[in-house]
């Protein structure tokens, strides 16, 4: 089931050479580790860029989001098993 959680989240995420590669979150006290991105994506809304990412733990889905005009990431949506 997807849980639409649309929240604040502290990311550790590695840029170079152009790229993002989050790294883990904190998620409500926890810290999840990611496994693997899954898939990556860009959306707009008007100025606004976002970047998605679709990364798992090994035992959930999660999409974290980076806002590119204020730099700050949130959690869009998890599927937990």
């Amino acid at each position: 089931m997807v849980t639409s959680i649309n929240e604040p989240i502290r990311v550790a995420a590695v840029f170079s050479g152009g790229t993002i590669r989050p790294v883990w979150f904190d998620l409500r006290g926890r810290q999840v580790w990611i496994r693997e991105v899954a898939f990556s994506w860009r959306t707009s809304e008007g100025r606004l860029g976002l970047l998605h990412f679709s990364v798992t733990d090994g035992q959930g889905l999660y999409e974290i989001r980076f806002n590119t005009e204020c730099l700050k990431w949130d959690l869009a949506n998890m599927i937990e098993a």
